[in-house]
């Protein structure tokens, strides 16, 4: 590849990244189907990404990032726009690998011991067996509405680092600050999400939760 090229590349990239995705979707409510695609565009590296980390398989992935899009294209009418428009479509990936992965287990194919999502990280390495898929999708929910519970840094260091699976020094680059004061952020949602889940996992009711 050229530098030319590359610089066509990043200059594309970086005009997407300034599209706001709410007016995107506007117009596709309004009958501009093209705008949807511009979505797809500006997320399918990211979801692909995302999905590879979880199967390991391209043709997997790349199945897995079409049904993603096509749900998201079937679901967007009802998109309420209470989160940022990639964790709706995060969501759907994730979706989408565990239910690819129930399937896989089903069969026996597979195993299944390595199936990760972002956020659930902080608390847990691997899925158990598959009869707590329901519960590990909850957690999951939960998960998340804790990290909207985060101030707003520490909640954007995290979903950059977690979600999004940047390294600090990249984390740092993106905010333009320093990596310690990523780790500061860093250490802080960890210590605040622990204490948000803690009655989740003693089986108590979350006051934050509504």
């Amino acid at each position: 590849m050229t530098e030319t090229q590359r610089n066509i590349e990043m200059y594309a990239t970086e005009e997407l990244e300034q599209i706001d995705d709410n007016e995107l979707i506007d117009h596709f409510r309004n009958g501009d189907t093209n705008a949807f695609n511009t979505l797809v565009l500006k997320y399918q590296n990211r979801i692909a990404k995302l999905i590879y980390r979880h199967t390991n398989d391209a043709e997997t992935t790349k199945d897995l990032c079409q049904e993603t899009f096509l749900k998201a294209y079937k679901s967007l009418t009802k998109f309420k726009g209470e989160s940022a428009f990639y964790s709706w479509l995060y969501r759907i990936a994730m979706n989408c690998c565990i239910d690819y992965a129930r399937q896989q287990t089903r069969r026996k194919t597979v195993p299944y011991d390595e199936f990760t999502t972002g956020t659930e990280e902080v608390l847990i390495s691997k899925f158990p067996s598959p009869s707590h898929l329901v519960e590990m999708e909850e957690l999951g929910d939960i998960i998340n509405k804790a990290v909207d519970q985060l101030p707003t840094k520490q909640r954007r260091v995290f979903k950059l680092r977690y979600e999004q699976k940047m390294q600090i020094k990249e984390v740092a680059v993106h905010i333009n600050r320093s990596e310690g004061t990523v780790k500061t952020h860093l250490h802080h949602a960890h210590k605040r999400l622990r204490e948000l889940l803690r009655p989740y996992l003693e089986n108590r009711p979350l006051e934050w939760d509504g």
